[in-house]
């Protein structure tokens, strides 16, 4: 069995690259960037292709999602994550779409690709603050809570005034020095995302891979629990488990994690879907001081002590996507 490793703009490949060598498995890295990377898939006589889509721009997803659907759905092989939970994967906009389509529980969400009609719905509003979202962006990149002239800045300066002049949306990244530079070159154009804001307690972090899930609480740094680096230990609601496996077995998603908030009045709602995550301890669950994972055994969550997120996480992904080609 021999496995491809899609290259990545920022070497975020190197995580598939250690978890093949911990688990002794043959792999080939394989440029997928270069314009000859059709050639490189069809001479690379892999099983199946490990995938780690780069997310910073826009136009680096976008490739992504452009060839992975021919590696996919046209050379018809295999890659894992799947393509389905990659096209939702750092795209706030499909995001949305699956959420409502799929009736999960989740802050409501407007999208629009229409100036008069944003600016219709913001003027007609009347929960303030808003909250506006850039379409690509982890951690709360960009992200804002707005009043209504805010909102209306924001959309005057998104959207392409007489036919040929638009500044965009620029996102500033702060680096872990406190400093702030913009992100010039991924500006967003001609497309708005607001969402409801709750009053949320604390955030869930439930993670499914292949049969392992975890879960823990996103602590809040300042007004946002995405990217504060800040964790509660405890043991997950049963209630979520069963909610995300749900939603990963209706969707065939093997790789996934689900973030939800936790409102202040004991509901729960889908913030973020995400294939890929950050994931730097050995473990991604401590219930009562101890590492380990759920595993659902007839009819019931059994925990199983020990740990299983080494390298970032990625050899239970390599581990997974092995069962699934053995099996086919």
């Amino acid at each position: 069995m021999k496995l491809g490793i899609l290259k990545e703009f920022s070497g975020y490949e190197s995580n598939y690259i250690k978890a093949c060598e911990d688990l002794k498995v043959d792999y080939e890295i394989i440029d997928i960037i270069s314009n000859d990377w059709i050639d490189n898939i069809l001479k690379s006589n892999c099983d199946g292709f490990l995938v780690r889509p780069s997310f910073a721009k826009d136009v680096w997803k976008r490739m992504y999602d452009e060839k992975l659907y021919f590696i996919s759905h046209v050379l018809k092989k295999p890659i894992y994550p799947d393509y389905y939970s990659l096209f939702i994967y750092e795209n706030k906009k499909n995001m949305a779409y699956f959420l409502k389509l799929n009736d999960i529980p989740h802050p409501k969400t407007w999208i629009f690709y229409d100036k008069e009609e944003a600016l219709n719905f913001v003027e007609k509003y009347d929960k303030y603050p808003l909250v506006f979202k850039p379409n690509i962006g982890s951690g709360a990149l960009g992200i804002k809570f707005m009043n209504k002239n805010q909102a209306k800045k924001i959309i005057n300066k998104i959207f392409t005034k007489w036919k040929f002049f638009n500044f965009g949306y620029t996102k500033w990244y702060k680096t872990r020095f406190k400093l702030s530079y913009p992100i010039m070159d991924d500006k967003q154009y001609n497309f708005v995302i607001f969402q409801e804001k709750l009053d949320v307690k604390w955030e869930w972090r439930i993670i499914r891979i292949g049969e392992s899930f975890f879960g823990h609480q996103k602590l809040a740094k300042g007004k946002f629990h995405s990217g504060s680096g800040k964790v509660g230990w405890v043991k997950p609601p049963e209630e979520l488990l069963n909610l995300v496996k749900r939603i990963t077995d209706e969707n065939g998603f093997r790789s996934m994690d689900i973030d939800i908030f936790e409102t202040l009045d004991n509901k729960f709602y889908v913030n973020e879907l995400q294939a890929i995550f950050g994931s730097y301890d050995n473990s991604q669950m401590y219930i009562d001081g101890k590492p380990g994972r759920y595993l659902f055994k007839d009819g019931e969550w059994i925990f199983e002590e020990g740990y299983f997120n080494q390298n970032g996480s990625f050899n239970l992904r390599v581990e997974d996507f092995l069962k699934i080609l053995n099996n086919q």
